[in-house]
């Protein structure tokens, strides 16, 4: 019964994830598109938000015997260049191409993970777990569409932000994994959390010094930030959760949901006449997409039987 608490807990906060970074990707894509700054200006401010927001709760968890600095300091640094480099893909790729076009195509990622923990990690996935992974894949392939392929820059950029966030994935995991070996009686959900807190308040420190802008500054920005830097910073907690309890793999099967749930979001936006967001689709689409969803769905299924 504790098992299956732990696993439900997990689904619970990776589902969380997808639906926060879907909102969170729409906001990008709207200051991408209509900001002076871009979105690598809104990106700078929030790292910023979500680096002071993180800073108490980095000093209420972190132990009053230290950590293993040696030990901690090479997989946060290297989870901190991954991260980074990926989100700049990303806003690449969002400021090319709608948000239900681009974000989809994360669920590539999780072909990249199970190849680094397969061939990196020596840690072969079962043919449950393959089929699983498969079927994200599909699903991912089908929200694309043929009549109106992505292009091939937004489709490289993304291969390339999707290699860097399953190795940030990875990395994720070697931090909770030190931290927690500092207060091994502690649980591991204490590691996951202030993994999140030594992420982030590291990443705002990052950010400082490309704050001062050059131009006029656009009004209520520090705002825009912040609601992004709070769906955004939301998200990432439940992923931490997520991972923390059921390891990458799984978490990235169920932070994929934010695909579907992009997919979802972009439509109704554009039902709504936020068209330089997105564009309506027709009937036959979304058949399409609600079949991928229900793809989706059922990879999710396959690999919790596969944990539980």
């Amino acid at each position: 019964m504790e098992h299956l608490g732990t696993v439900a807990v997990g689904v619970g906060a990776g589902l969380a994830s997808g639906a926060l970074n879907a909102v969170a990707f729409l906001i990008s894509r709207h200051h991408a598109t209509t900001s002076p700054g871009g979105g690598q200006r809104l990106l700078v401010l929030a790292h910023v938000v979500m680096g002071i927001a993180s800073l108490p709760l980095l000093w209420m968890l972190w132990p009053a015997g230290g950590v293993d600095i040696a030990g901690c300091l090479p997989p946060l640094a290297g989870l901190i260049g991954c991260y980074l480099a990926s989100q700049g893909f990303l806003l690449a790729s969002l400021k090319r191409a709608d948000a239900s076009r681009v974000v989809p195509l994360l669920g590539l990622k999780i072909v990249m993970l199970a190849l680094l923990v397969t061939f990196l990690l020596r840690t072969p996935l079962d043919a449950r777990q393959w089929f699983a992974v498969g079927a994200t894949v599909v699903a991912a392939a089908v929200l694309q569409g043929r009549r109106d392929p992505v292009p091939a820059a937004v489709v490289t950029m993304m291969l390339a932000a999707c290699l860097g966030f399953a190795a940030a994935d990875l990395l994720i995991i070697r931090l909770i994994d030190a931290l927690h070996a500092a207060a091994p009686a502690r649980p591991r959900l204490w590691a996951s959390s202030l993994a999140l807190a030594a992420t982030y308040v590291s990443c705002g420190l990052l950010a400082l010094p490309f704050v001062p802008a050059r131009g006029p500054r656009r009004h209520g920005e520090w705002g825009a930030a912040a609601w992004y830097g709070g769906v955004w910073l939301g998200g990432m907690a439940a992923l931490y959760v997520c991972f923390g309890l059921l390891g990458p793999v799984f978490g990235t099967v169920l932070q994929s949901s934010r695909g579907i749930l992009a997919v979802v979001f972009g439509a109704a936006l554009a039902h709504l006449g936020w068209h330089e967001l997105e564009q309506r689709v027709d009937r036959a689409t979304l058949v399409r997409r609600v079949a991928a969803a229900l793809l989706m769905t059922a990879a999710i299924a396959v690999y919790v039987v596969d944990v539980a």
